[in-house]
Order: C-alpha cells, then sequence, then structure tokens
C-alpha cells in the first residue's frame, strides 16, 4: 500500500470488528520493555477476537522503546491481527519520526494525536500540520477527533466539525475515532466524515445504534477486556451479531454483561477530561489472561478496585485470575520464578551500609 494506493477501499474492506488495546509491559525493575510480555498479550488480543490492536506507544516510552513496541506487537501479530500505533509524542517532530517508522515495521494504520504543546493559531495551520504528517507515510491514518485539545477557541465542540471534514477527505485519512460523549458531537462526526472514512464510537453501548443506523463497522480502540474474556468474548460477539444484522441477539448479550459497564463507568468522566487509568486497564486485561504488570508511573491499586472488578466479572460468567501478586510483576515474570540475588532492579546498598548506623 502507498499514499496514492486506495487506503480508504482498503480500510472499508478490511478494517472490520473490535479493536482493543495493547499496554506495554516492563521488566521487573521497569528499566526495559518485557518482550515476552507484550508478546503475550498479542497473542491474548488474537484469543479474545479483536480484529486489530492499538499499540499505547506514549505511555512513558522513550522513542527507540516505542519503535521496539510496534515491531514487536507487528511480528507477533502476524497475518492474523492488524496493529496500529498511537501518534501521541511530546512533539510533533517525534510523532513524524514515529509514524514512519510505524509504516516501515508493518503497522497498518495509525492513530493520530497532537502534543499537549502544539497551540494552532488557526484552523489552517491544524490542518496544514495534519496534511503534511499525513503525506509521510505509506499507512492509513485515523483521526482522534477530542476535545482534549487546544482547538476550544475554533469552536465550542472542541474540535471544529468542518476542520474535522476537511482532514477526513485526506486519501490515506481512513478513519475517525471519536472521542467525546456528546451525542450532537458523535452526530456531527457521522454526517460530516462517513462519506469519506470510517467513523467509530468506542463506547460499545452505543453500538446498537451506530452499528445499525450509522454502518458503523468498527470499534475502537478500548480496554474491552473490561467487558469480557477469550472463552466468554462477549463484546466481539455483540458487534459481530450487530453487523450480520442479528438486533436481538446482539442486545441480549448487552444486557447480559450490563453490571460490567458500571467498571467502565467509573473512568469515563477521567477519560473523557485525558486521565486514563492505565493500572486498571492493566489490571483487567491481566483478570482474563493477559500478561498484566504495572506501567510506568502508575497510580496506586486499591484493594476494593480489584475486589469490584472480579466480584463483576464473576457476576456475568467470568472467572478472574488468581493471585493478585502475579499481576503487579506480570504474569511471565511471576512464572519465571523470584529473580536472583542481586537482580531485583532495586539499589544496593553500599557495603557496610545495610540499613543502620555505620560507625
Amino acid at each position: 500500500m502507498g499514499v496514492s494506493s486506495d487506503l480508504k477501499g482498503w480500510a472499508r474492506q478490511h478494517l472490520r470488528g473490535v479493536e482493543n488495546l495493547t499496554l506495554p509491559s516492563f521488566t521487573n525493575d521497569m528499566s526495559a520493555l518485557d518482550e515476552a510480555g507484550i508478546r503475550w498479550d498479542v497473542r491474548q488480543a488474537k484469543a479474545h477476537g479483536f480484529a486489530s490492536t492499538l499499540c499505547a506507544a506514549e505511555q512513558h516510552l522513550s522513542m527507540a522503546e516505542a519503535k521496539r513496541f510496534v515491531e514487536i506487537a507487528v511480528d507477533e501479530a502476524g497475518d492474523d491481527l492488524l496493529v496500529s500505533t498511537t501518534l501521541f509524542r511530546d512533539s510533533l517532530a517525534e510523532n513524524y519520526e514515529l509514524l514512519t517508522h510505524a509504516a516501515k515495521a508493518g503497522a497498518h494504520t495509525a492513530l493520530l494525536g497532537y502534543p499537549t504543546g502544539f497551540m494552532p493559531r488557526s484552523e489552517e495551520e491544524v490542518y496544514d500540520v495534519t496534511r503534511d504528517m499525513c503525506g509521510l507515510a505509506d499507512i492509513g491514518i485515523v483521526l482522534y477527533a477530542t476535545s482534549n485539545l487546544a482547538f476550544q477557541r475554533f469552536h465550542p465542540s472542541g474540535f471544529p466539525p468542518l476542520l474535522m471534514e476537511r482532514i477526513a477527505k485526506i486519501p490515506n485519512v481512513v478513519g475517525v475515532k471519536i472521542g467525546s460523549g456528546d451525542p450532537v458531537f458523535i452526530a456531527e462526526c457521522f454526517a460530516r466524515c462517513a462519506e469519506h472514512a470510517l467513523v467509530n464510537v468506542t463506547m460499545s453501548d452505543w453500538a446498537p445504534i451506530t452499528v445499525l443506523r450509522m454502518d458503523q463497522q468498527w470499534i475502537g480502540a478500548s480496554c474491552y477486556e473490561m467487558l469480557q474474556s477469550p472463552e466468554r468474548p462477549y463484546v466481539v460477539d455483540m458487534f459481530n451479531l450487530l453487523l450480520a444484522g442479528d438486533y436481538q441477539a446482539a442486545v441480549d448479550i448487552y444486557w447480559r454483561i450490563q453490571p460490567l459497564y458500571g467498571l467502565f463507568g467509573q473512568h469515563i468522566m477521567g477519560i473523557m477530561q485525558g486521565f486514563y487509568p492505565w493500572a486498571m486497564f492493566k489490571y483487567y486485561q491481566w483478570c482474563v489472561g493477559g500478561n498484566g504488570g504495572l506501567p510506568r508511573s502508575a497510580g496506586r491499586l486499591f484493594m476494593h478496585q480489584m475486589m469490584g472488578a472480579k466480584m463483576a466479572y464473576r457476576m456475568v460468567g467470568i472467572e478472574p485470575r488468581e493471585p493478585d501478586p502475579e499481576f503487579f510483576v506480570g504474569r511471565v515474570n511471576f512464572e519465571a520464578g523470584p529473580p536472583a540475588a542481586g537482580e531485583t532492579g532495586f539499589p544496593q546498598a553500599p557495603e557496610g551500609d545495610k540499613g543502620g548506623n555505620a560507625e
């Protein structure tokens, strides 16, 4: 595929189904990527029946680590899973660098965002920057249409609808991911962009409306493991039934898993404000078979959160994984056994200073 090829046509044929989120795993001392753990999670994405996975490459990774993360995911995915990556780096230059690398590594799409320090002077500047970035690589671009940007001074929605429509017409913009729960903004996205790119509401409880009435064919990326397990792939089954036009069977699944939507509900306000509960996402994934392991700079997990998640899973027939200590280091690391003396990653006290007062 190239920028001049029919990437929009490719997307309409192949970008279909549920896209989950792959978070990086780390070694016990947090100093490096845990390749085995990442590969485990990519295999888990296949086991869940996801059609695609998005590498969260902004998760406190150096540029070298972000590039390697994408490479590992693409290699493990093979021909069975589409791979995307986030472009949420700290500068436009870093976004350019990761985008071109992801295309060379074999990623299928990239989710385009803007650095938090990007303060454009006009809508035209936003368009020019976006157009130039899209032209850098032979890869499908998904626009992240969110209100968590510095664009509110151009339009109350946080992302001007006419600007979004112009961007959707760029030849290799294949999708628009809606990062807002405002129903009018969602309606604007479909009305203005659906003719030019695949529009995606990530909230699966919208799917009975957006699939059957708005022709949505792809959903994500999100941590859908909070709603299913490989043995009980509720969201995947519900979405596929909707694509097949079987409304009743799909909503029967929705009502079965409705208690799990409380897990998502407790996070939704923070997510809409740009605060993602990465540690909890990792915990949900571990509960249903993922590698787990804390992300870097993760917030603290509390016992009531973990117990509440497991109780909700059991309410819908999913038996969550045990024991919790495995989660904190990651399944692969835990199964390998405790590290050898001196290899824990913790600083070693100088000789003669073992915690007491040296004389």
